[in-house]
């Protein structure tokens, strides 16, 4: 973390690293607030807190489940505390508590640069990209400019691209954006007062849209998406049974995370300055790529020499690492707000000012390394399967392009369990400030042990903001559309443009609220990896809040012991 973390040890006794009594002791409520350590604990073994013991200390009702979620799923467990002194843990584990700081020994207050290779070989690459562009832009504008028609006359460009981005075309697409930032709004703040019910009531959506869209099939007489569609909706409502007893939990940590985020609204600041850049990479890219075209196509014979697929390949790769790496510096910055206030928020050293700008300095400085190197995995991973893509479309040998899809097919599901770990890695990287492989390596160790609660937690939320992105994007295609239907502008006299205006306000709106899930997803994240490894920080510091999480998941009270 920042400087700004550091304290004296006299100053107030800081989240320690583990919870903090052996298996033969309780919790007693202190005399006095965040009481300093008095002997260090020297047991070998992973400290343990009871729930039960815990219970009948502090003299907590004994049915927590009826006053939260109605009638108990489970085994009784404590309530939140009103009115409680937080507890003071009387013996830390030796060694989890930094003597210079007073903070957790791995929170790191001075992170050291780490993984400076990968920075620099990301930087190399991106030059070359930059090179690149500056001859391959060049190329399309001298075609540009001897492009001569009675349709197209110099100096004017395409008619049909000077048309569809006329006051009107734009004035329709800023119509979508402003739909689309009102549901989300709206969306955001009915995910933070009713989680519970909108967890049941967009998992249901699910069940529902899979076993409609099987139905539209069955009667198109489409057997193949319509078994698909079939074996997801049957697959999700078996889900609902197994899973259900774990809603209470996602709804306790999508309750928090929202509330959270709404004190630091420049998280979504910069979680929508991220998606507005790489929309505008996006653009890059796309004009690198056919300024390459332009210089090395054989158009007499119709073929793509060896030099232009090398440039090809090389893109991709840039535009993938590159886009990554965007991606990765929000999701960073943002955990690292989430971290300062789980770790920060209630305790005697306070949270830190302009915690989410604190965040994004790390995330470009120490920890850009991680980051890139972190990235460049998945890029690979992408431009992997792109080169079997381009295979598969380009061969006329069935067996080659069957076992292209299967390349692709294995490479996809590599992928994805790559970019999961990454998530956690990240988070990582965001709280103690490590290097990426030490970080992915924690991860993993986390994973095994709670890996199964969590990948349900993620389903569960992830839904919610699934579904919602779908509204949103519906919804602002909608707006698009009743305003092209109904203002009769010449530029749309025909409705030429009417599909490609509704298509593109759908995915504006789709990106927009998935914009807003992707803060919740960085603080659902970090929050799970750091109640995994430190629980009893905030049950000293926010104890509420622990409690509420408790009920819900008593497995909580023991954090990962590596």
């Amino acid at each position: 973390m920042s400087n700004q973390y550091s304290a004296p040890p006299d100053k107030g006794y800081a989240p320690p690293q583990q919870p903090y009594a052996p298996p033969h002791q309780t919790y007693a409520p202190p005399q006095q607030h965040f009481a300093p350590p008095q002997q260090p604990y020297a047991g070998q073994q992973q400290p343990y807190y009871s729930p039960n013991q815990q219970q009948q200390q502090w003299g907590l009702n004994q049915n927590p489940q009826q006053q939260y979620f109605g009638e108990p799923t489970g085994p009784p467990q404590g309530q939140p505390m009103t009115g409680v002194v937080p507890p003071s843990y009387e013996s830390a584990p030796s060694g989890t508590v930094n003597p210079e700081s007073g903070l957790p020994a791995k929170f790191n207050p001075k992170p050291k640069y780490n993984d400076c290779w990968a920075f620099f070989l990301f930087i190399a690459q991106l030059a070359a990209f930059v090179v690149l562009s500056y001859f391959a832009i060049d190329k399309i504008n001298q075609n540009k400019q001897g492009f001569d028609s009675p349709y197209n006359p110099p100096g004017r460009g395409y008619q049909s691209t000077s048309t569809f981005f006329s006051r009107e075309g734009l004035f329709t697409m800023l119509i979508a954006i402003l739909t689309g930032a009102v549901v989300s709004i709206l969306y955001f703040f009915l995910t933070q007062a009713f989680p519970r019910q909108v967890i049941k009531v967009t998992f249901a959506i699910s069940i529902i849209v899979y076993l409609a869209v099987a139905v539209y099939y069955f009667v198109r007489g489409l057997w193949m998406p319509a078994i698909f569609g079939l074996i997801f909706g049957v697959l999700y409502a078996s889900m609902w049974w197994f899973w259900k007893s774990r809603i209470p939990f996602a709804a306790e940590m999508l309750a928090a995370v929202t509330s959270i985020s709404k004190q630091y609204p420049a998280t979504f600041v910069l979680a929508f300055l991220g998606l507005f850049i790489q929309i505008a990479y996006s653009v890059y890219f796309m004009t690198v790529i056919s300024g390459c075209y332009e210089m090395y196509y054989d158009k007499v014979n119709q073929k793509t020499p060896g030099k232009l697929k090398a440039l090809i390949v090389f893109c991709f790769f840039s535009f993938y690492w590159t886009s990554q790496v965007i991606k990765n510096i929000i999701h960073v910055t943002i955990s690292g707000v989430f971290a300062t206030y789980y770790f920060m928020a209630g305790s005697p050293q306070g949270m830190v000012k302009s915690p989410t700008l604190a965040s994004f300095k790390r995330a470009c400085t120490t920890s850009i390394g991680s980051i890139c190197f972190g990235s460049l995995i998945i890029a690979v991973i992408q431009t992997l399967r792109a080169i079997a893509q381009m295979l598969r479309a380009d061969s006329d040998n069935g067996v080659l392009a069957f076992l292209a899809c299967l390349i692709d097919c294995f490479l996809s599901c590599i992928q994805g369990i790559v970019e999961y770990v990454n998530k956690y890695a990240f988070s990582q990287v965001a709280i103690y400030g490590k290097a990426f492989i030490p970080a992915a390596k924690d991860t993993w160790k986390i994973l095994k042990d709670r890996g199964i609660i969590q990948l349900i937690n993620d389903n569960l939320i992830n839904n919610v903001w699934a579904m919602g992105a779908i509204m949103c994007g519906v919804l602002s295609g909608l707006a698009s559309y009743l305003y092209l239907r109904y203002s009769h502008h010449p530029f749309n006299g025909n409705d030429q443009f009417t599909y490609v205006l509704v298509t593109m306000a759908f995915v504006l709106g789709l990106q927009m609220l998935f914009t807003v899930g992707s803060v919740i997803e960085s603080g659902v994240g970090t929050t799970f990896v750091a109640l995994a490894e430190d629980p009893a920080a905030l049950a000293r510091t926010k104890p509420e809040l622990f409690e509420k999480i408790r009920a819900t998941y008593p497995a909580v009270v023991q954090g990962v012991n590596y």
